[in-house]
């Protein structure tokens, strides 16, 4: 039995020194919506676009994976005569494995770090303060399920969670994905 293993890990590793000298990755774009919450000038909720690129380089049982994604967002509050602007820069950098379960389906994991960084911006009557807040770095974990509807689109759905205090669980970022690949020649 160990020496499957052994030799299932060496396959394994260089299959994916193979594929990364090789250069077989797959870039996909990133956009959508994320809801965040704000504090000033009271607590509530906001809806904001986000964008960005995922790089995958590796073969699908175990692949590096990188990403990176902003989010903007801007409010307006007359009675206070108060303008907010937030700029929220992520950076995931960590592995990705993907398995089939069939001809039309397969399911994948992520693990790995994720760089957060917010600059917020309050202008009062003209003016402008800014604040850049520390880097924040995080561990997260995801999962997810692809479907296959011919060769070349595919249907997509994940959840991937950032650790913000880890073992507290109740500060945890959960970050719900749907969306679609169209493969081109």
């Amino acid at each position: 039995m160990t020496k499957i293993v052994w030799l299932a890990s060496i396959f394994f590793v260089f299959q994916t020194v193979q594929a990364a000298s090789s250069g077989t990755g797959e870039l996909e774009p990133i956009f959508g919506y994320e809801r965040v919450q704000k504090l000033v000038p009271t607590p509530h909720t906001k809806d904001r676009l986000i964008y960005g690129l995922r790089y995958s380089l590796g073969v699908p049982l175990l692949s590096a994976e990188a990403e990176y994604t902003r989010g903007m967002d801007q409010e307006s509050f007359p009675t206070s005569n108060l303008d907010t602007k937030d700029t929220a820069d992520r950076l995931k950098v960590g592995i990705r494995s993907r398995v089939r379960m069939g001809s039309f389906l397969s399911a994948f994991a992520r693990a790995g770090g994720e760089a957060y960084r917010n600059v917020h911006e309050d202008t009062v009557s003209g003016t402008t303060t800014r604040t850049e807040q520390p880097i924040k770095y995080s561990p997260y974990a995801g999962a997810g399920l692809n479907a296959r509807l011919g060769k070349q689109f595919t249907l997509n759905a994940g959840l991937t969670v950032v650790f913000r205090n880890f073992p507290v669980m109740t500060q945890n970022d959960y970050q719900a994905t749907a969306g679609f690949t169209v493969k081109f020649p």
